[in-house]
Formats: structure tokens, sequence, C-alpha cells
């Protein structure tokens, strides 16, 4: 079949499909993004149905510069520090609107950040609007950071696809609540909480605003950020943490030659490895040197899972750092689905 979608590296043509209410793939330095108009509402809503998207998780808005943010936005001088030392970057900030004329129409609060990536930046000032843009991944699937796995997921889905450089970071990006007294960290990424802390020390962590811990009434909550309600990041494979010593040990244990785990070959489990320092078993195992590496081979190494049709993905747990908190983040969730 042929593909229907548009693929170029040109930034200005792929704008222009934007502008005429199109959704378009491209990457940012976090991961890649699905995205149309914000100030089209039917295109932005298209974004969900193409996504299987639940209709209350929002969409982050990408814009061009603090003044188009400041355009459609309440920008406090907290939020303008944050803006303008943290930007172009993953940094997102939830900020009151200033009317509907940007989607949601039915929300007072947007999600807003300025990328980066010089594609992603090109295609926004080509375009003429702020760019709507979820992760670009299926519904509760991890996101995509690279550049074939967009393209044999979305080319009968969509109307274009950027083609550019894959994503540097390979998580999504930070995201801090602005909109109450004390700042709440919704989503942790790149920009750490030290970061953060330099500009506003009384963010609040998301362990201090969830009063119930079992979040019974997580049917009711109208998610401010993306990530913050429903299943993500997660292959269809069984994702098991170890610490270091827990991790060696049992790769040892899976070594051709060695005594074979009960898991690997009695019950048949095709399994997958991720961490630092070891001598790999399979091809599609990751072998990393730092918690960046981390960052940017997490999603893939899913991803492939998926291809794969692994049963387990052993991760090792991140070292410490200012990358692991966001990390923990993502490996979790993708834990409990």
């Amino acid at each position: 079949m042929k593909p229907t979608a548009f693929l170029s590296d040109d930034p200005i043509l792929l704008g222009k499909i934007i502008e005429r209410g199109g959704v378009v793939v491209f990457p940012t330095e976090t991961v890649y993004g699905i995205g149309a108009s914000s100030l089209n509402f039917d295109a932005c809503r298209r974004i969900y149905q193409i996504k299987n998207r639940p209709s209350d998780n929002p969409l982050i808005a990408h814009f061009a510069n603090i003044e188009q943010i400041r355009k459609y936005c309440v920008v406090s001088q907290e939020s303008l520090l944050l803006l303008e030392t943290f930007s172009p970057g993953p940094l997102t900030l939830v900020l009151e609107k200033k009317n509907d004329s940007i989607f949601p129409p039915d929300r007072k609060t947007i999600a807003v950040r300025i990328p980066s990536h010089p594609a992603a930046m090109k295609l926004i000032e080509a375009s003429g609007v702020p760019i709507s843009a979820p992760s670009a991944n299926l519904s509760g699937k991890p996101s995509f950071t690279r550049k074939k796995d967009v393209i044999e997921c979305f080319q009968n889905l969509v109307d274009g696809i950027l083609l550019a450089d894959d994503p540097e970071i390979g998580i999504e990006s930070t995201v801090v609540d602005m909109t109450k007294s004390n700042p709440i960290l919704l989503r942790p990424g790149k920009t750490s909480e030290i970061d953060l802390r330099s500009i506003i020390p009384h963010l609040v962590l998301p362990s201090l605003q969830i009063p119930n811990e079992n979040r019974n009434d997580l049917t009711e909550l109208v998610p401010e950020s993306p990530g913050m309600k429903y299943r993500h990041y997660s292959p269809e494979a069984k994702v098991v943490l170890l610490d270091e010593e827990e991790f060696l040990n049992l790769v040892y244990r899976n070594q051709p030659g060695n005594t074979i785990t009960l898991e690997s070959v009695f019950s048949r489990k095709k399994i997958g490895f991720i961490g630092f320092g070891f001598s790999p078993i399979h091809k599609w195992d990751r072998i990393l040197a730092t918690n960046e590496d981390y960052m940017k081979e997490l999603y893939s190494f899913f991803v492939d899972a998926d291809k794969l049709n692994l049963d387990i993905c052993y991760c090792e747990i991140p070292k410490d750092g200012p990358d692991k908190y966001a990390l923990m983040n993502r490996l979790e969730k993708a834990k409990n689905k």
C-alpha cells in the first residue's frame, strides 16, 4: 500500500499542511510528536482519534517563542523567568488561558512549551500557529524516538511526516503547573527538580499533592498534563526492575554455558535486558554507560520488545543523579500496567 502521508525534510512544506488543518508527525528534542494547529479544534480532535487517546488527556501546545505564548496565556513573573531560563527546551508549563481561541476550548488552562529541536522550531514558524502535539505513539504505548518507527506506525494515518534528526533526549518534557500558589511538578523530565528549584524553590513534588495513596478518586481526576491519569509508556512485555546486583546476577545466569534460569528456558520466556556495563546475551539487549543513555534508549528498547514479542524486559535501576527521578517515573509506570 502506498503511504498516504507526505514525507519530507522541508519544514516549510509541512508547516503549510498544519496551516491548512492537517496532522503532522515531527521530531522534538524529547520524543516525536503528532501535531495540528492549536487554533483548529477539529484538527486537534483528529489527533485523539488517530491515537485512540482519551478525550480528557490534554495536549501540549508548542510555541515559537515567549511572545507567542503571551498572546494566548497569562504568564506570571515566575513563569516568565522559567521560560527565559529553560526555553527553548524540554520544559512544559501549565498556564491560564486568556480566552477560548486556543485548544482545548473547555479548559481554563493549557500546557505550553517551546521546543529546541531546529526542525520543530522551523515547523512552528512556517505554520504561523501554535502546534498542539502529544507524543507520537498509540495511546498507552511507548513514545517513539526513531524515524523508522513513526513512519511504520503513522504513514497511513496522518497527512505528513517531517524527516529530520531523531530526538536527542528520549523521554517527554518536564511539566510544571504554574496556576497554583505553589508550583507543582506534574511530570519529571530532563529539566530536573534541582534545575527548577534554582528558580522556584517552593516547587511541590507529586507525592506531596496526592492525599489519597490509593487514588480511589482517579476516575474523577481531570489531568492537567499528559501522563497523569492513564497507563502510559508500557510495552506488552512484563517490565521487571532490578538493582545492580540482581541485574548482573540474572545476566550471568542467562549467559550461554551457565545455569539457565527456569524463567528463560523451562517456561520458554523470551527476555531482554537494558542496563549498565554487562555482556549482552541477545542482539536486542541495550548496554548503557550513563542515565542520559538510558533516557535515549528506553523507549526504543520497549518498542523493539513489542516487535520481537518479548515476554519480559529486565531493566536495571538507573544510577543516582539528577536524571534518575524522571527515569524511575517512566519505569514505574511501565511496570505498573
